[in-house]
């Protein structure tokens, strides 16, 4: 029987980050991860594909957090507001995680392979959300509608929070990206 290691993909993950910082992406090796993981390569593919996966790994728990609190939402939002909502959830996680955030968005923005990966990501995100807004009665056209644009506030909400020098957290500039596009909708349909 094959022993599980303890915590095996967070250590597989703080030692790929910390060597893609250093070395660089590219330059950094399975086997160079797994010997700073202080683990064995084989144990490392028992978790991941390939180096790649590391950088997306959370991407199904943080999909399952963000439809269980639109699940949760109060009937009375609208739909784009539980959306956003949910995704403020996650900003403990992201603030907490400042310098390996900016270095995984920098690395996906600068390896196609990667960044593909996200956009595959995001669409799978965006079915998520689409999937939970109906099973909150959101008529089918409105859920497809607001997954998309809550998907495109997610994405700028980031970028934002990863450009901003104050340092603000997660949950505001999720927050001013859905204030600016609803001023965005009432700017041009005057």
């Amino acid at each position: 029987m094959v022993q599980k290691a303890e915590n095996a993909r967070e250590r597989f993950e703080s030692a790929a980050f910390s060597l893609f910082g250093e070395k660089g992406y590219t330059a950094t090796t399975v086997p160079e991860i797994a010997a700073k993981a202080g683990l064995t390569e084989r144990t490392f593919y028992r978790y991941f594909t390939d180096k790649r996966e590391v950088m997306f790994w959370r991407a199904g728990e943080h999909q399952a957090s963000i439809t269980n609190e639109i699940a949760k939402a109060p009937a009375s939002l609208h739909p784009l507001t539980m959306v956003a909502n949910s995704f403020e959830t996650l900003a403990p996680f992201i603030d907490g995680r400042r310098s390996i955030v900016n270095l995984r968005q920098r690395l996906i923005s600068e390896h196609s392979d990667l960044h593909e990966r996200e956009l595959m990501k995001l669409h799978m995100l965006a079915s998520a959300i689409d999937r939970a807004l109906q099973q909150r009665n959101v008529a089918t056209s409105l859920s497809r509608i607001v997954a998309e644009i809550g998907t495109a506030i997610w994405k700028v909400a980031l970028e934002n929070w990863r450009t901003d020098k104050q340092e603000e957290n997660f949950a505001t500039h999720v927050q001013a990206a859905l204030s600016e596009f609803r001023a965005g909708l009432r700017q041009f349909s005057s």
